[in-house]
């Protein structure tokens, strides 16, 4: 059976985190010094330090770089959206997918103005109620645009991206911000069925890449008679 090259690359830098190249707090490798070190692909390096955050031997810290952890045991704070329909039945409609240049979007994404990105627009549904609109915008690299016509492989964007490229999104670091909107925004009061002038909960989210960079920038709109959220220690 062939070993995967991430994991031969994660297996090599785990060896060299304990066997004391690296001491806790040092900065770890950086994208471009690990695909020169192993010939690699961005996306092979990404995913084999990825699965190192993951399991807790390195940390990312934004706009500095990737660190050796100091510890590997930590409190866990779970930031919960409480779902209050319970036995409903669920879908998502991906309404569009579009490549497109945009100054502001790119500035959240932190690429250069001139570059493209995919938006990909979805409204997922409780009961054929509408009550989530989802705007999620990703960096060009991760996109098949040969794929794109086909909406419905893009119902689950994570699980898109980690079926062709290995990343697991779920459990990247990200941000989030979430605000009241009011009122809501004319375009999302027509999908989410509400009365102009309703207010609803606004999310922005930033995912990102081992290395610091952003995925994925998302701004979503919920129903605010569907918005509520709990947050507890683990």
């Amino acid at each position: 059976m062939t070993i995967p090259k991430y994991l031969k690359i994660k297996q090599s830098l785990l060896y060299e985190i304990n066997n004391g190249k690296f001491k806790p707090g040092d900065k770890f490798y950086s994208e471009a010094e690990l695909k020169k070190k192993y010939n690699v692909s961005s996306i092979t390096a990404i995913r084999a330090v990825q699965e190192l955050t993951n399991e807790g031997y390195l940390v990312r810290y934004q706009g500095k770089g990737t660190y050796v952890s100091r510890a590997r045991k930590g409190k866990i704070v779970k930031f919960s959206d409480i779902e209050k329909y319970h036995n409903a039945e669920e879908r998502t409609e991906v309404l569009e997918i579009t490549k497109m240049v945009d100054e502001t979007i790119a500035k959240q994404l932190g690429i250069d103005a001139s570059e493209y990105f995919y938006k990909i627009q979805r409204l997922r549904f409780v009961d054929n109620q509408p009550i989530i609109v989802q705007n999620s915008y990703i960096i060009q690299e991760f996109i098949k645009e040969e794929e794109i016509a086909e909406k419905e492989q893009f119902q689950s964007v994570y699980r898109k991206i980690n079926r062709d490229f290995g990343i697991d999104l779920y459990q990247a670091d990200s941000k989030e911000i979430t605000e009241i909107a009011f009122p809501s925004p004319k375009e999302e009061c027509e999908l989410l069925n509400l009365p102009q002038g309703e207010p609803c909960a606004f999310t922005r989210r930033y995912t990102y890449l081992f290395d610091g960079r952003i995925i994925e920038y998302i701004e979503s709109y919920k129903r605010w008679d569907y918005f509520s959220v709990e947050i507890e220690s683990v």
